[in-house]
């Protein structure tokens, strides 16, 4: 039978060897911790690295294209003005209606054709001094104020006139098939550099259609 002194020494040496292990156990267990945690903010600040060079390089490539475009706007807009130099040389337009921004847009691509531009706050009396008429409705007037404005500039005017129209309004004659003097412009203008050669090319074709039936 096993004495109470050495079951006392058992449980002595059990204890013992229980907190021995427990403050190795801790120690090793703190140290192993601060390893991992020194290689996990490795591989954070590496991919932090990895990510910044990436965006260096993404910000390089898209100020590269940028650039591109920039240049290429250039040259379209030199082949722009030598495209349409001189076609309405001499021409007064009369440009009516419309938004400021997208008169001036147009005003600046008759300049550069040569042409002159006129943009009264009102329609003229005596409209019959301009070689061409340009009417700019907006989408929300066409339908009310615009139609009796055409019947006005048909009766007051001589020379062709052209309408800037909306949506899947295209080429259609304006006063009906008969009229050979009105002419449609597929809009809104918005100074792209096709777009004002196509408009640039119906005002010199209709100008000079209306010198042709004036002669």
């Amino acid at each position: 039978m096993i004495s109470n002194r050495t079951l006392l020494h058992t449980l002595i040496a059990v204890f013992l060897s229980l907190g021995v292990g427990i403050l190795l156990g801790g120690t090793g267990g703190h140290s192993w911790f601060e390893q991992r945690e020194g290689v996990l903010l490795d591989k954070l600040e590496q991919r932090m690295d990895q990510l910044s060079q990436e965006q260096d390089r993404l910000r390089k490539n898209l100020q590269g294209r940028e650039e591109n475009l920039e240049r290429l706007r250039g040259q379209n807009r030199v082949l722009l003005r030598e495209a349409v130099k001189g076609r309405l040389k001499g021409c007064l337009v009369l440009v009516f209606g419309g938004s400021d921004r997208e008169a001036r847009r147009l005003g600046e691509a008759i300049r550069a054709a040569g042409g002159v531009i006129a943009r009264p706050s009102a329609f003229p009396s005596l409209p019959d001094r301009f070689d061409a008429i340009v009417l700019l409705p907006d989408a929300a007037e066409r339908n009310f104020h615009y139609p009796r404005l055409i019947r006005d500039v048909r009766m007051s005017y001589s020379g062709p006139v052209l309408i800037r129209q909306w949506g899947e309004e295209t080429s259609r004659p304006v006063f009906g098939t008969d009229e050979n003097r009105s002419f449609s412009l597929p809009g809104p203008y918005t100074g792209e550099s096709l777009q004002t050669f196509e408009w640039i090319k119906l005002i010199q074709d209709a100008t000079n259609r209306g010198k042709e039936a004036s002669s």
